[in-house]
């Protein structure tokens, strides 16, 4: 006699735990199916560009609070007082050459320097004739160890253009010298401006980069991105605070007469010695 198969008793249909059962298993599914259709629609919006995804927002960063000092030690300081371009090379040209208007400058830079005793100037090549590359010379000051590096610039303007005023570019964002170097450039805006130097960008402060095509990108001061291409050879190879300055326009005539010429590059050596001075925490001789 074959043996009947016991059964086993199915809950109700209408029972509790039978609709929680059911209604579990379809939000799961119908959620499932919802999430896979965003994350394919988002994956081809990003692939086509359809979507450009918000930036990480981030506090300010620390080197713009009023908190910040360099570590300064005691005197007497080592400043490098780099003359751009030089030798063969003339750099801009205008009203007057970049490459003498330069000399000039640090030239005087350097008497004031030696005249005060909590300084030590020094230089990047054995005299303003020589010809150097930025390489040279910021491998010379760095074997110098100074405490300080200015490098001294003319910006110029082309087609005609009325272009004025002072800029300065202190080592970019994620060097080891950046905050150290963003404080002197402050400290040089402030000066320029001081005596009646009108700022260009942010403060008179800016940052460059150079692309894999060596052309340039500039960067406003607020821009603390820390970036992969590198800036001016004389910033990022520098071993201390480094603050490339461009003086003024050698291609604008008001410019030349303010801070370019015979007397406007001693004017700007002064404003240069006491910035320097206000880094240091001394009182300009002056």
């Amino acid at each position: 006699m074959a043996r009947k198969l016991k059964r086993t008793k199915r809950p109700a249909r209408n029972s509790r735990s039978g609709r929680r059962s059911k209604h579990h298993y379809l939000w799961w599914a119908l959620g499932f199916i919802g999430a896979l259709t965003l994350l394919n629609a988002g994956s081809y919006l990003w692939f086509i560009g359809g979507i450009d995804w918000p930036a990480k927002v981030e506090e300010p960063p620390a080197e713009w609070t009023e908190d910040f000092r360099p570590e300064i030690g005691d005197p007497p300081y080592k400043i490098v007082v780099d003359a751009g371009h030089g030798g063969s090379d003339p750099g801009a040209t205008g009203v007057i050459v970049e490459r003498e208007m330069t000399a000039a400058t640090a030239e005087a830079l350097v008497q004031l320097l030696e005249a005060d005793p909590n300084f030590i100037p020094l230089g990047t090549r054995d005299s303003y004739d020589t010809t150097a590359t930025p390489a040279e010379r910021v491998e010379q000051a760095n074997q110098q160890k100074p405490d300080l590096l200015l490098s001294i610039h003319g910006n110029s303007s082309t087609g005609g253009s009325d272009a004025s005023g002072f800029e300065c570019y202190p080592v970019t964002p994620g060097r080891t010298w950046h905050r150290e170097s963003l404080y002197f450039a402050k400290k040089l805006a402030a000066e320029m401006e001081a005596e009646g130097n009108p700022l260009r960008g942010q403060g008179g402060i800016r940052y460059i980069y150079y692309n894999e095509e060596d052309q340039k990108i500039l960067a406003e001061a607020n821009n603390t991105q820390v970036r992969e291409e590198t800036t001016f050879t004389i910033l990022e190879e520098a071993e201390c605070p480094a603050v490339l300055a461009e003086q003024c326009f050698v291609t604008n005539p008001e410019d030349v007469d303010q801070f370019g010429d015979a007397d406007g590059v001693q004017r700007a050596a002064r404003v240069y010695y006491r910035a320097i001075c206000a880094y240091f925490e001394t009182e300009p001789l002056e």
